[in-house]
C-alpha cells in the first residue's frame, strides 16, 4: 500500500511489474466513480476509499482516469518500471547507469538502491508527473540517445508540489521550479565529482531555484537588487519550514544551500531521505 494519498491531479505512481497497488484517494466520494483506461492490461478495483491496481507485467506508461460522480476527474499516470535486475555490465538497454549505490551503514532502510527505473522516450518528455512538474525536469543530464532511464520516488513529487505552494504563499508566483539537477545515474554522479551516496542517485532529490522572470537563475527574492546567496538562504528557510509542518513526516529530509558559480546561479537542494540534514 502507498502511504501517500493522492490529493491532486494529475499524479504519478511508480510501480514494479506485477505489483498490486492500493492507492488511498481523497478527492471526494468514490462510491459512484468510474475508472477509465485505454489499456486492457490494467486491472482496477474501486472501493469507497481506495483504488486497487493490478500492475501490468510489461514496463511502460499507463494513464488512468477516474470520473467522479460530480463530473470531476482524477488523472493518475502509472509508470511501470524496468527492473534494476535488467542492468547488465552497468548498462540498461545501452544507457550507462554505473554501479549500484553503496547504501548507508547507519540508515540501511533509508538507502535502498532503486529496484526499477522509468523508461523515458522523447515522446514522454513533457508528460506531467504532477500539476506543475513534467518528466523532463527529472532527467539525468548525461548525454545519450533515447530511451533514457530515471529512478523517482513519489515522495519527491509530493514535496515539490507542497514546497511550490509554500513559495507561492510567500508571494512568489512561480509556476514550477528551475532545475539544476534531478535524478543522476551513479556513473554521471561520479563523473561530476559528487559523493557516491548523493540522494540524487536514489531518485528523491532535486536541486532547484525560483525563476519567475525566466532568466534561468535564482530570482532576487529579498528585493535587494542582487541575485546572491541571501536569496538561496530565503528559499532554503521556506523549504525547511515546509518540511517541519505537521503531517509532513513522509516527505522530511535534506535541505542544502549553494551559491552561484561560473556555471549556474545559486540553488537549493531538497530531498526526502527521512531524517534532517542541513548544510
Amino acid at each position: 500500500m502507498r502511504e501517500l494519498a493522492v490529493e491532486y491531479t494529475p499524479f504519478s505512481v511508480i510501480a514494479q511489474p506485477g505489483e498490486l497497488l492500493e492507492l488511498p484517494l481523497l478527492s471526494g466520494s468514490l462510491a459512484m466513480a468510474t475508472v477509465l483506461s485505454n489499456d486492457p492490461n490494467v486491472d482496477t478495483t474501486l472501493s469507497e476509499e481506495a483504488l486497487q491496481v493490478s500492475v501490468p507485467d510489461i514496463p511502460g506508461f499507463y494513464p488512468l482516469s477516474l470520473r467522479l460522480e460530480n463530473g470531476d476527474s482524477l488523472e493518475i499516470n502509472l509508470f511501470v518500471t524496468v527492473p534494476a535486475t535488467a542492468i547488465d555490465d552497468e548498462l540498461l538497454n545501452g544507457y550507462r547507469m554505473g554501479p549500484s549505490p553503496p547504501g548507508h551503514h547507519r540508515f540501511p532502510e533509508l538507502y535502498h538502491a532503486p529496484v526499477g527505473f522509468i523508461e523515458v522516450t522523447e515522446e514522454l518528455l513533457d508528460t506531467p508527473l504532477s500539476p506543475h512538474f513534467t518528466l523532463r525536469q527529472f532527467l539525468c543530464k548525461q548525454h545519450s540517445e533515447y530511451p533514457k532511464y530515471i529512478a523517482l520516488k513519489e515522495s519527491l513529487l509530493v514535496l515539490l508540489e507542497g514546497l511550490l505552494a509554500a513559495v507561492r504563499e510567500r508571494g512568489y508566483p512561480a509556476q514550477t521550479f528551475g532545475v539544476i539537477s534531478g535524478y543522476r545515474t551513479p556513473w554521471y554522479n561520479k563523473k561530476i565529482g559528487n559523493v557516491a551516496n548523493s540522494r540524487h542517485v536514489y531518485g528523491d532529490a532535486m536541486d532547484l531555484y525560483i525563476d519567475v522572470d525566466g532568466d534561468r537563475n535564482m530570482d532576487d527574492l529579498d528585493g535587494d537588487g542582487d541575485q546572491d546567496l541571501q536569496d538561496v538562504v530565503l528559499l532554503a528557510e521556506i523549504a525547511d519550514q515546509y518540511m517541519r509542518r505537521p503531517g509532513n513526516a513522509l516527505i522530511f529530509g535534506g535541505v542544502g544551500r549553494y551559491g552561484k558559480t561560473s556555471r549556474h546561479g545559486g540553488f537549493v537542494h531538497v530531498d526526502t531521505r527521512g531524517y534532517a540534514a542541513r548544510w
